[in-house]
């Protein structure tokens, strides 16, 4: 089995092949009624204007204008760089704005996608990328754990107020299980992107999460 499952992995790093892929990630259904607004898909420009305008109206309690101004950030990030962390950064403040109005369905499911987000795009730990390392800038955090630890933490919270599909504990002690708690979508795109996060756990000889993996991904292919 665990042979088998480095030889597929191995067959998707040197190009083998594997499920079509769209470039664009998914968004949260309350989220799509601001894309017909001016929002520039992978630009920028427009991820860093709503999302300063959005943390703003956070911090003075204007969660209306900040849904507004996260979801427009999140959009804008739909386009982004498969490492690029902030499309999970912007759901992890979407998390927290329905924290703040009550809506605690809402709130755990921003947050368990942004957990699972930040493992697509950075990985169990995560590096700077090569090319923005040069111009002192990075495209993902240095650090994917810390990252998955205060999302987690912030779960924790909501967990508080409303029983939730999963537990902080079960996600601290294995990061991974998050996805099969159908935080975001379970189909054929999370299925192949899937395969470089299986790559890296194999890299760090984590093979129960491989393995976990690697069974969710034949599941969702199946259905």
């Amino acid at each position: 089995m665990r042979i088998i499952l480095t030889a597929i992995v191995l067959g998707v790093l040197l190009g083998g092949p594997g499920l079509a892929d769209s470039k664009q990630r998914w968004a949260p259904e309350h989220c799509l009624e601001y894309s017909d607004e001016e929002v520039s898909a992978g630009d920028e420009e427009s991820w860093n204007d709503s999302y300063r305008r959005g943390f703003r109206a956070i911090e003075r309690g204007e969660y209306d204008i900040a849904e507004r101004e996260m979801c427009r950030a999140l959009l804008a990030a739909r386009d982004f760089a498969p490492r690029d962390w902030r499309f999970a950064e912007a759901l992890d403040e979407l998390g927290l704005i329905a924290f703040q109005l009550r809506d605690f369905e809402l709130a755990e499911r921003m947050q368990g996608a942004a957990i699972a987000e930040m493992l697509l795009a950075a990985g169990p730990h995560g590096e700077p990328l090569e090319d923005l390392a040069e111009s002192g800038r990075s495209a993902i955090r240095p650090d994917c754990a810390s990252g998955v630890r205060v999302y987690t933490d912030r779960l924790g919270w909501i967990h508080e107020r409303s029983p939730g599909r999963t537990t902080p504990d079960a996600i601290r002690s294995e990061p991974w299980s998050i996805f099969a708690a159908g935080y975001i979508p379970l189909d054929a795109r999370l299925a192949s992107r899937l395969d470089w996060l299986v790559s890296q756990y194999l890299l760090e000889e984590n093979l129960d999460a491989a393995d976990a993996l690697t069974a969710l991904r034949r599941e969702i292919i199946a259905n």
